[in-house]
């Protein structure tokens, strides 16, 4: 017994063809797009960088020099509470 119209079959494989066609394309479309984006990327990149070296902007900056063992870490609910500081007394 014949389960469909052998038509459908054909239909079938065409559409699926169709969809790997399609799917192919737009892969093609995405790897373009990303080609621009990079390409407007490294082309502002390099303008930014002319334009730092004509103002002499130097991006590396030295660290402060700062000795961080001075500094003791202080609890942070101890000066919440200290003197009731946020506590309303009531008189």
């Amino acid at each position: 017994m014949q389960q469909g119209h052998p038509r459908h079959k054909q239909l079938r494989r065409a559409r699926h063809e169709m969809y790997l066609h399609n799917r192919h394309k737009a892969e093609g479309v995405w790897t373009a797009i990303k080609n621009v984006m990079t390409g407007i990327n490294n082309a502002i990149s390099v303008v930014g960088k002319r334009i730092d070296s004509a103002l002499g902007i130097n991006k590396q900056m030295s660290a402060p020099n700062v000795d961080y063992d001075k500094f003791e870490i202080k609890d942070i609910a101890t000066d919440m509470f200290r003197n009731n500081a946020g506590i309303v007394n009531k008189k």
